[in-house]
């Protein structure tokens, strides 16, 4: 395993139409050669950098189509993204987008692609929010399993978006994956509130874990019928540990509502040396106050009569 990685996070902006696929497989080429110049070994793209790709769908399709509009335009874009992967010789999570499944409904996928072809690692969001449950909109569907995989001898996860902010996924993690290493998350979120809260929780989650988390989300106000802001940025949160500079703010930019006109593609933040190393150390050691996998055994919750607070009673130290 190494002890530092590099990463490049892409807040991409949906802002400008496309005219075809091939327009966006350019702007995810020069990204990954720029990112691969900064000496990254992986670019991380944002949940539904798919919704930029109904720009050149047509402008009267109906919401109710976009899902599957999504779906059969990344499935026709997943060679191309494959070969950019080679050519530049980096991996890229490219985002996510709406996956068929054999029982008919959409899920929203996030796709790792490994430069030396191997199979992509497909991650499927497990609690898709209201509005993208929405019958009325894209009908998408949960998912109940979440992988872990090998990355340059790391264990990482794909964790998207609303995902983050589940404390339960966390806390199963904490149990199940003790050798977390890294968490991607790729997000879309309209407002700074929502921002907040996904980012907000990332950095929770990379407290808790013991763990880097890397986030990045899209920006700009999709171009179609009625346009879709989002609200994003980009950032690596790490443990709040002394030995790892106390705030746990690795690297971080945004939030930005919109992009800058000189640059069509979107900020990107290239996330260099994170020392991965020295945070299995400490996760394996003696943490400032990191419990480990602490777990609610023994805790037992009452409530008084009156204005009295709920009063949580733990076990005590062996």
């Amino acid at each position: 395993m190494s002890d530092h990685i590099s990463l490049t996070l892409w807040a991409a902006d949906l802002s400008r139409p496309l005219a075809g696929p091939g327009d966006w497989l350019a702007n995810l080429e020069t990204v990954a050669q720029e990112a691969k110049a900064e000496g990254s070994a992986l670019l991380v793209a944002p949940e539904y950098v798919s919704e930029q790709w109904l720009t050149y769908a047509g402008p009267d399709i109906a919401p109710t189509e976009e899902a599957a509009a999504m779906a059969s335009a990344g499935e026709a874009l997943i060679p191309g993204i494959q070969q950019i992967a080679a050519d530049v010789g980096i991996d890229i999570l490219a985002g996510t987008w709406p996956i068929a499944d054999a029982d008919g409904r959409h899920r929203n996928a996030a796709y790792f692609f490994f430069a030396d072809g191997s199979n992509p690692v497909i991650q499927r969001k497990l609690c898709p929010t209201p509005a993208e449950r929405s019958p009325e909109a894209w009908h998408i569907a949960s998912c109940s399993d979440l992988q872990l995989f090998d990355w340059q001898g790391l264990t990482a996860a794909m964790v998207t978006c609303l995902d983050i902010e589940l404390p339960a996924l966390s806390a199963r993690l904490a149990a199940e994956a003790p050798d977390l290493d890294l968490i991607l998350c790729a997000s879309m979120t309209e407002k700074r509130s929502g921002y907040n809260r996904v980012f907000g929780c990332a950095k929770a989650r990379a407290v808790e874990l013991m763990t880097t988390v890397a986030v990045v989300g899209v920006i700009g106000a999709t171009p179609l019928g009625t346009p879709r802001p989002n609200t994003s940025g980009a950032a690596v949160y790490i443990p709040c540990e002394p030995e790892l500079g106390f705030d746990g703010r690795f690297a971080e930019i945004g939030p930005f509502d919109g992009g800058d006109p000189q640059d069509p593609l979107g900020p990107r933040l290239h996330a260099k040396d994170i020392p991965v190393g020295a945070i299995r150390r400490l996760r394996q050691s003696q943490p400032e106050v990191w419990p480990g996998a602490w777990t609610d055994r023994g805790v037992t919750v009452s409530r008084r009569d009156g204005s009295v607070a709920d009063i949580a009673h733990f076990p005590k130290r062996a």
